[in-house]
């Protein structure tokens, strides 16, 4: 069994900070470099693999090390071989493409598994090789290595793969996947899911307006909420360019415009790391051992707008999300996930296949047999039953018609509202909105330290 353990690591002091960094943009550097001249090849109808790939092992093994180096290479090879793979299928994927964010490189790199020392304890530690050229210019001895700090809670033990690491340029902070082969829980309470004849499966609908919709083969439903969310998001996006705005010439940051840069991404990956953990525990109750989660990479590209990439990729950040969902459900919980397009999900209805249906914001609504609902939870049944291959059971169904709200179609769905610590139900009863529990303050426009949403 294969599992995955998911951690951060902290540099120790600035220098080591530094010296991650170089060995990171070194990794997205030869990486991106061969991608180039194999790509050139490819275009041009000749040989990928006549580039000398060893020609990048010379020239960043000073850096990264030779081993490092050649993990990088080795990964590049395989992401090529999958790819003509693919084409000798009949299909039409693209080729391997560049380790670039917004024309910036994106800060990875891999560690082969008999080169790093990874050791948890009352000083949990991460150890990777340095090139000889970076020791010299930081000063670390012939047989020295890098030494990080290692933050997080493994569930997994086993024989250790090839670790990677990569820098999250919005949390500002460096993070581990470490595969585990043969893996065996760390404790005795194994969180990994058993699984069943029945295949449980479950769909999500990944939006921003709201975050997820969840439709599940055993009938179950949730709806996590988001418009609060991201309208606090663009208050501070809106105080942050106000700020920007008023600096002198020359100048691009302050602190207080970095501070509120880290307190807009830290309640973002808070909210979306709290609202992963709770469809894992609920997902883990119910036995679900498969998800399916829509892709939006086509949706987005097709019906591309500022205030769609603002929700998308700035709030919601829809790429970490994909990548924290995994590491939780398949490398904590044995639930294998994959990824669908999810275009056209909310084009026809869920109870009877009609195409003759109208969306108007959450209120979903079929003219061949009068379903109402709501959208996104609509959109999520649709996904259960185009992809999965399972007995659906019965679904929650609204009682009370046109109304704009999750309370009116599919009535009977739970609606989980984000209360600044945790995802709970909204209260139906009393149509109350959640007490703000938030740890920030009024007085002067500034929030207490530590403060999340």
């Amino acid at each position: 069994m294969r599992r995955v353990n998911a951690f951060e690591v902290r540099p120790l002091s600035h220098r080591d900070r530094l010296l991650l960094l170089e060995i990171l943009d070194a990794s997205a550097a030869l990486w991106n470099e061969l991608t180039y001249h194999r790509r050139q090849r490819f275009f041009d109808d000749r040989d990928v693999w006549s580039v000398d790939a060893d020609e990048y092992r010379v020239k960043y093994k000073g850096i990264l090390g030779s081993a490092t180096a050649q993990q990088l290479i080795r990964k590049n090879d395989e992401a090529w071989r999958s790819f003509f793979k693919l084409l000798e299928k009949g299909d039409e994927p693209s080729p391997p493409g560049y380790w670039k964010d917004d024309g910036e490189r994106e800060l990875q790199t891999l560690v082969r598994n008999d080169q790093y020392t990874l050791t948890w304890g009352e000083r949990s530690r991460l150890e990777i090789p340095v090139g000889f050229d970076l020791k010299e210019k930081y000063g670390l001895g012939y047989h020295d290595r890098l030494r990080l700090e290692a933050r997080g809670d493994p569930r997994w033990r086993g024989e250790q793969g090839r670790l990677e690491l990569v820098y999250d340029k919005s949390a500002e902070s460096f993070r581990v996947r470490q595969p585990v082969s043969d893996a065996v829980p760390r404790r005795d309470d194994s969180l990994a899911t058993t699984s069943s004849d029945e295949g449980v499966v479950a769909a999500l609908d990944i939006g921003a307006n709201n975050l997820v919709a969840c439709t599940v083969s055993t009938g179950h439903q949730r709806l996590y909420h988001g418009r609060p969310q991201f309208q606090r998001f663009r208050d501070i996006t809106e105080e942050i360019a106000e700020l920007q705005s008023r600096l002198e010439y020359g100048e691009w940051s302050s602190r207080r415009i970095r501070e509120l840069y880290r307190l807009r991404g830290d309640r973002r990956d808070h909210l979306q790391n709290a609202l992963i953990r709770d469809l894992a525990e609920w997902f883990h109750g119910l036995g679900v051992t498969d998800v399916i989660a829509g892709d939006l990479d086509d949706v987005l590209r097709k019906h591309w707008s500022a205030r769609v990439n603002e929700k998308t990729h700035l709030f919601w950040s829809h790429g970490r999300f994909r990548r924290r969902l995994r590491e939780v459900l398949e490398g904590e919980y044995g639930i294998e996930v994959s990824e669908e397009d999810e275009s056209g999900s909310s084009s026809r209805c869920p109870g009877c296949g009609g195409e003759r249906v109208e969306r108007d914001g959450d209120l979903f609504t079929c003219f061949e047999c009068g379903f109402e609902g709501h959208s996104d939870v609509a959109a999520s049944e649709n996904l259960l039953q185009r992809y999965a291959d399972v007995e659906v059971g019965p679904m929650a169904r609204p009682v009370v018609s046109r109304e704009n709200t999750t309370e009116s179609g599919h009535r009977e769905v739970p609606r989980l509202e984000w209360d600044d610590h945790r995802w709970r139900r909204r209260d139906r009863s009393t149509k109350e909105e959640p007490a703000n529990q938030s740890t920030t303050v009024a007085a002067g426009g500034k929030f207490a330290s530590g403060g999340v949403a």
